[in-house]
């Protein structure tokens, strides 16, 4: 029996009709990123004012400017610096605390003109967080864009992206020169690349997977050399005006931030010590408790569900032992993040060199001085993101962003109480 022989028309529609499916599958995955993306916007505005109107969120010694009326949180901490610095400028011929802070933000506040400065910030952030969100949903090697968006919009502190800070400006800068690298744009995502690096001191590090991920040697040495070429003149413009050539080290390291570096580590025996030696019999039990769940969940599941199981007990022992809820918080999310870059280096190749990114990104917050700014710091490890969009699916389960939303919700509420 003779076969019809489609005819030329028909052939070439075929392609034309898959194309237009394909792009119309792209564009909802993109509407859908936009909308989780509002979503989130909108739910930690609410969370913010409906806090300052409830009371749970205060002011009791009037230690802030209450800029933006009930969004006056988001403007606290390190905003009354940055904006000192676009007022005054870093001071000629000596250091002091105005060099712990990179030069982007306050050029952005000064450039606000006639529009009070808080105002100016508040719209840049807010632009930038959809960015960010837009950009992270963008380099996604999975391209799983909605599941990247709502990682971001659950991840522990990512609230933090509204606060006046140019940690959004950094994040949203640094995933679209990802973005762009991934897409064959080295120049571009160069370019951005060195946008990150004069927002955030940790701004530089986006070099680590450009260089990797960029094809031949003049798109590698553009895409990782930008980077490190702005973060290189920060630090000389630091040591012009300055006169100090490690003036920005050494504002870190003045005492009013209350820094420790590496020394924290050799308090967490101490502490747990010290908890052992208060609730000696209730640590036993609960390890002896600990010891018989991973055998029976080893024997049950597997080695792997033990293994979770034993790090999430170890690291409630530590949690114990912090001192503060300040660090059990920021612990926490510590404590989240590491098993977490560790599925991003199971995942394979094509995220590896993103795994060492957010490896390199945590291990920096960690050991920078405080943990109580780690949950803010991490936020730039975006590759993190990736992990929970793209690993397990227990981890998208409802009940897990339940939670996460509503830990969120939580953190959101310490604004005016801890540093973030």
């Amino acid at each position: 029996m003779a076969q019809r022989v489609p005819a030329v028309g028909e052939v070439t529609a075929r392609p034309a009709t898959r194309g237009r499916i394909a792009a119309s599958v792209e564009w909802h995955a993109w509407l859908a990123a936009v909308a989780v993306w509002a979503a989130w916007l909108a739910a930690v505005l609410g969370a913010v004012i409906g806090g300052v109107e409830a009371g749970a969120i205060s002011d009791p010694h009037h230690s802030w400017q209450h800029f933006g009326g009930p969004l006056w949180p988001l403007f606290t901490w390190d905003f009354g610096w940055y904006h000192a610095v676009a007022a005054l400028g870093y001071p000629h011929g000596h250091g002091g605390p105005f060099y712990a802070f990179y030069p982007l933000w306050p050029l952005v506040l000064r450039a606000s003109g006639s529009i009070p400065d808080w105002a100016a910030a508040l719209a840049v952030v807010v632009v930038a967080s959809g960015l960010a969100f837009l950009g992270v949903a963008a380099a996604s090697p999975s391209g799983q864009r909605r599941r990247t968006a709502l990682a971001l919009a659950c991840w522990p502190g990512s609230f933090m992206l509204l606060l006046a800070y140019p940690d959004v400006l950094a994040l949203a800068a640094a995933a679209w020169a990802a973005a762009l690298v991934l897409r064959g744009r080295p120049f571009l995502a160069g370019a951005l690349g060195a946008v990150a690096a004069v927002a955030r001191p940790t701004g530089f590090l986006i070099a680590i997977p450009l260089l990797l991920v960029a094809r031949g040697y003049r798109a590698r040495a553009v895409a990782a050399g930008a980077p490190l070429a702005a973060a290189v003149a920060v630090q000389i413009y630091f040591w012009r005006r300055s006169g100090d050539a490690l003036a920005f080290v050494h504002a870190q390291e003045l005492p009013i931030w209350k820094r420790n570096g590496p020394n924290r580590l050799s308090k967490w025996p101490g502490h747990v010590a010290h908890a052992f030696s208060v609730h000696a019999t209730l640590l036993i039990a609960a390890a002896l408790v600990g010891v018989v769940l991973t055998a029976l969940v080893a024997r049950r599941f597997g080695r792997w569900y033990a293994g979770g199981l034993a790090y999430a007990l170890a690291a409630g022992a530590l949690l114990f032992g912090a001192q503060t809820p300040q660090t059990r918080i920021e612990s926490a999310v510590l404590a989240l993040s590491v098993p977490i870059v560790g599925l991003l280096w199971w995942l394979g190749p094509r995220y590896r060199p993103w795994a060492l990114f957010a490896t390199v990104v945590i291990a920096v917050s960690f050991f920078s001085g405080t943990v109580t700014s780690f949950a803010r710091q991490a936020l730039f490890a975006f590759p993190l993101y990736w992990a929970v969009a793209d690993g397990p699916r227990q981890l998208r389960h409802p009940l897990v962003a339940v939670v996460a939303v509503a830990a969120n919700v939580a953190f959101a509420l310490t604004l005016a109480k801890y540093a973030p």
